[in-house]
């Protein structure tokens, strides 16, 4: 049989199997790991869009699995996992002495690590490769050094290795997707990539890939309420496709943006500005943009505003809450009929108030928040809300809205360098318990988006000022005598790269025959 022939067979067999596969997939889709997953497409679709030879990841999945256990449980037991962004094999084997998972950022790899070797700000310009390949480099680096580690404890006795705890190596990763690089089908193919790569997970925000930005800073547009959840979709569908149990988080800027790009979602309606005086009573009817005299001018408010402010001007405050309290479910034709049930005439037009590139003006708050939360909840495994300042009141405001309406949704919370934490008005003990606090208001995942960045910056500075000054003392008091006083492998970097384990290897090889090992007559770290 030829090799077209063999294809052929192949394809026929598998063709003919689909049942089987379909039968496969939905227990594969049962499993607990989903029990609180929607999925707005059938199972057969999937196997459909498979091909013929199912394309999985097993390390992958095992990463995913662990990570989302670690998550669920503290979940359960309102703890929480957390930890911070790396940048290199150094520090993701380092960290794993202490920590359990793993953060892979995107502002640190535009800054850091862009394919393009071009830095620059978060604004993910870079090719979307690039965190992809950050997180193979670490997953790589975690496996190698699990099996070094390995090696070497299969020389030692049960009783050695009883005394001597492993180090857990294989930490999940979490990676940053930021807005998927694209439409639906950048979404997918980033999500195939970061599986491949061995990411335990991803994050994805709602902001508008063209003019992504940092989520501490200004001029953020969002995608409408339902353009994100489809992201989450296809997220969803890529994976279940590679049959990989990818934990996803689904970020939200709504906080802090200021523009959304379309008014499509009534979801949205209730957070949508526009002005309230006609545009002919205003001096100027040319809308400048950003220009802060013409929104003052223009009074601009959101129609749930518009109406209560029409309320409390006719003397009747007492009806204002609990019209607010409802009009968050409400799209803007609801809006005008409740208006007209109250009898109350608001004037309201949100395309006088549009940006210079048409963006409609949005009020960025927590309940616009908890209220895109809600809805991608059904899709994501996690929700996180980028916010501005660290504060409990604004974490507890957020987890108890969303939680009334979505118990089982798991939380994130970025412990960002962002902010200044000295003016965030916690004293230092508040400060240590901070994490502990959010875990049991179900922030189960936490993370510190750029600590590995800051650490790095901090110590080179500090030694190569001091270097410069005191030469080869200064590395060996701050760097040297320090790895050895606390026990860092690093101490003995030949071993710490895998030089003994890269040793057996070639002993084995040639049945132990090499006279020219590494670590052999000639290595210097044996003064270790």
């Amino acid at each position: 049989m030829n090799r077209v022939q063999t294809v052929a067979s192949h394809v026929v067999a598998a063709e003919d199997n689909f049942q089987d596969r379909v039968k496969a997939m939905a227990e594969w889709q049962a499993q607990p790991r989903f029990k609180h997953v929607k999925r707005p497409y059938s199972t057969e679709e999937v196997v459909r869009l498979q091909g013929s030879v199912v394309h999985e990841n097993s390390f992958q999945s095992a990463q995913a699995n662990k990570l989302y256990d670690y998550m669920r449980t503290c979940k359960e037991n309102k703890t929480c996992e957390f930890t911070f962004g790396a940048l290199d094999p150094v520090q993701v084997t380092q960290m794993a002495k202490y920590l359990n998972t793993v953060y892979v950022s995107g502002w640190q790899c535009s800054s850091t690590a862009s394919t393009t070797n071009e830095p620059g700000p978060d604004l993910a310009d870079y090719p979307y490769t690039t965190v992809p390949n950050k997180v193979d480099q670490l997953t790589r680096a975690q496996r190698f050094h699990d099996r070094k580690q390995y090696e070497e404890r299969m020389r030692q006795t049960p009783e050695w290795r009883a005394k001597n705890p492993a180090v857990d190596y294989l930490n999940p990763i979490v990676a940053d997707a930021d807005t998927g690089h694209g439409g639906l089908t950048a979404c997918s193919k980033l999500t195939r990539l970061m599986i491949d790569a061995g990411a335990g997970g991803i994050h994805i925000e709602d902001q508008s890939p063209g003019t992504k930005k940092c989520g501490h800073m200004g001029g953020k547009v969002l995608v409408s309420t339902e353009e994100h959840c489809q992201r989450l979709v296809a997220l969803r569908l890529t994976a279940d496709m590679m049959m990989s149990p990818l934990v996803i988080v689904a970020r939200t800027d709504a906080e802090s943006a200021t523009y959304i790009g379309s008014n499509m979602d009534p979801r949205d309606h209730p957070f949508i500005l526009g002005a309230t005086v006609p545009i002919e009573t205003l001096v100027e009817a040319t809308h400048k943009g950003n220009d802060k005299e013409w929104k003052q001018r223009a009074k601009l408010m959101t129609m749930p505003e518009a109406i209560a402010d029409a309320l409390k001007k006719a003397g009747r405050e007492s009806e204002v809450q609990g019209f607010l309290a409802q009009s968050y479910d409400m799209g803007f034709p609801q809006l005008r009929k409740k208006a007209s049930e109250l009898k109350v005439e608001v004037h309201f037009d949100s395309d006088a108030a549009r940006s210079i590139e048409g963006y409609y003006q949005i009020r960025g708050c927590t309940k616009f928040c908890a209220q895109r939360a809600k809805a991608f909840a059904q899709y994501a495994d996690a929700v996180w809300m980028e916010t501005a300042v660290p504060t409990l009141s604004q974490a507890d405001e957020f987890a108890t809205d969303v939680l009334a309406v979505r118990p089982n949704l798991m939380l994130a919370y970025n412990q960002s360098p962002s902010f200044n934490w000295d003016k965030s008005g916690m004293n230092d003990s508040e400060m240590e318990h901070f994490i502990k606090k959010l875990g049991t208001m179900g922030f189960c995942w936490q993370f510190i988006t750029l600590a590995g960045f800051h650490c790095d910056a901090l110590q080179i500075d500090l030694f190569a000022k001091d270097y410069a000054q005191r030469g080869m003392r200064a590395y060996v008091e701050m760097i040297q005598r320090a790895e050895r006083k606390h026990g860092v492998e690093t101490l003995t970097h030949q071993k710490w790269s895998g030089s003994e384990y890269i040793d057996k290897i070639m002993g084995t090889i040639t049945s132990g025959k090499s006279s020219t090992g590494i670590m052999s007559a000639g290595v210097t770290e044996k003064d270790f």
